[in-house]
């Protein structure tokens, strides 16, 4: 390396652009969904087992604050970016539309209101950074948040293990570091590893930092997410198989693969009780299958558009207390994303994410069937590992956590690589224009001895290489 490149690269980590940096800060909130320890309420005075005061409920507002005055600076520096993008998300964006409206029907207007335009807003800055920056930059960012998180939370559980530990009877070791738990520990740290797989070439520092993410992983000791993780690391292989794969190959995996998940599914639910008991789990998976069933009884009482967005869970003032009642134990939401949907918005809310699921395949497919894995491996990890998730979680549906924001900016990313016509015929123009604009000068300063044609050819060269340098322009504002 030359000492040129060297200071060069030098000079990109000290000074990093302020848009990277405040995305950076941003996820890094957003995955620890706001909980700041001795600050931000709620989930956080779980981590330091403290009991809520002024400077708590003070801190969480003014935390929150913060996080969406930045976001709205953001998206307000270039509001045609994200202008330009709702087109290309409809389902998700009637979506974040309807936990808007919900606030009609609420059981708690006041809450679904409030928490509602945060959720529509961070939906907003999914669709800005999607547009804003290229897919190696959002991940160059996003690998920047996951660091300062892994680094954080080993230095949270050495100095100050009160609460970087599990609090959990039984999992007094497993590491929670600056998350609300070790599952959401886990579940960032998936995330993180799915980061460097499915950007870049593997370097040197990329494999390290690949390998403190696993590190912080495996001391979360979350079986969920280890499942998860073994599943990424297949996908990773199926990828990897893909790129060198002819057409028909990739063809007869993508039948195959679907086919392969069903018959996977199928085994697990058959032998359920003895994976549980593979992985040490409780069968009732932590209580969650008897909160699935009483969710299901209140699902069936509003179908159609639920009781409204995060109004449902609100302690002993509402009908989440009589899940309490029948579970025994305080619950806080679903444990299932696609029930946590139902249960909010209703059918509807489902339906319309279920559109938006099944519109990301559908784009994916022909980029897929051309061979172009690289440009939709990282969002078809993000949609694979949102229905992963929800399965006994609910990732989806929180206006202060990270994988709506993502996964919206991974359907904007989907649909812009769907149009490859447009960026290849863009760089086309861009490449002749420079050539065109040179053989009009020619044509021009021939005109002292050509006065009939070269004036007209002079004309001709010049209009086209105007409009190829237009168009060329045209298409760099689009989404990359």
């Amino acid at each position: 390396m030359t000492p040129r490149s060297y200071s060069a690269r030098l000079s990109q980590f000290h000074f990093l652009p302020v848009e990277d940096l405040a995305c950076a800060i941003l996820f890094v909130f957003f995955a620890m969904q706001g909980s700041i320890p001795g600050i931000a309420p709620a989930q956080a005075l779980e981590m330091t087992a403290s009991a809520p005061n002024g400077l708590t409920t003070i801190g969480g507002v003014a935390s929150q604050a913060i996080a969406y005055t930045l976001i709205l600076a953001l998206i307000l520096r270039r509001p045609r970016l994200v202008l330009r993008q709702t087109a290309l998300v409809p389902w998700a964006g009637l979506l974040a539309i309807l936990a808007v409206a919900s606030t009609a029907w609420s059981l708690d207007p006041v809450l679904t209101l409030r928490r509602s335009l945060p959720f529509a807003l961070a939906g907003l800055f999914g669709l800005w950074f999607s547009a804003r920056f290229t897919r190696c930059r959002q991940l160059a960012i996003l690998r920047l948040a996951m660091i300062a998180l892994a680094l954080t939370t080993i230095a949270v559980v050495v100095f100050a293990p009160s609460i970087g530990l599990d609090h959990s009877p039984g999992h007094s070791t497993d590491w929670q570091g600056v998350f609300t738990q070790k599952n959401a520990c886990g579940r960032i740290m998936v995330l993180a590893t799915a980061v460097i797989l499915f950007g870049e070439r593997l370097t040197a520092s990329r494999l390290a930092a690949f390998a403190l993410f696993l590190f912080v992983l495996i001391m979360s000791r979350s079986r969920a997410a280890w499942l998860i993780e073994a599943a990424l690391l297949l996908l990773w292989l199926v990828l990897a198989i893909a790129r060198r794969a002819g057409p028909r190959f990739r063809l007869v995996m993508a039948v195959a693969a679907p086919l392969a998940c069903v018959a996977l599914g199928t085994a697990m639910v058959l032998g359920f009780y003895r994976l549980a008991a593979l992985l040490s789990r409780d069968p009732t998976l932590s209580g969650r299958t008897a909160i699935w069933v009483q969710v299901g009884h209140f699902i069936v009482q509003h179908p159609l558009l639920g009781y409204g967005y995060d109004a449902f869970w609100r302690g002993t003032t509402g009908p989440s207390l009589q899940i309490d009642s029948a579970v025994h134990f305080f619950v806080v939401h679903a444990h299932n994303g696609f029930l946590e949907i139902a249960l909010e918005l209703g059918a509807a809310g489902l339906a319309l994410f279920v559109l938006s699921w099944l519109r990301a395949w559908r784009k994916l497919g022909p980029l897929w069937r051309r061979g172009e894995i690289d440009r939709i491996a990282w969002p078809l990890a993000i949609v694979i590992l949102i229905a992963l998730y929800d399965l006994d979680e609910n990732t989806l549906l929180l206006y202060n956590g990270l994988f709506w924001i993502l996964y919206v900016a991974a359907l904007a990313g989907i649909e812009s690589a769907s149009k490859p016509a447009l960026s290849e015929f863009a760089q086309r123009a861009s490449r002749m224009e420079p050539a065109l604009s040179e053989f009009a000068q020619r044509a021009s300063r021939m005109g002292d001895r050509h006065h009939t044609l070269a004036p007209q050819a002079h004309e001709i060269l010049t209009a086209y290489a105007k409009g190829a340098r237009k168009f060329a322009e045209a298409a760099a504002r689009e989404p990359s």
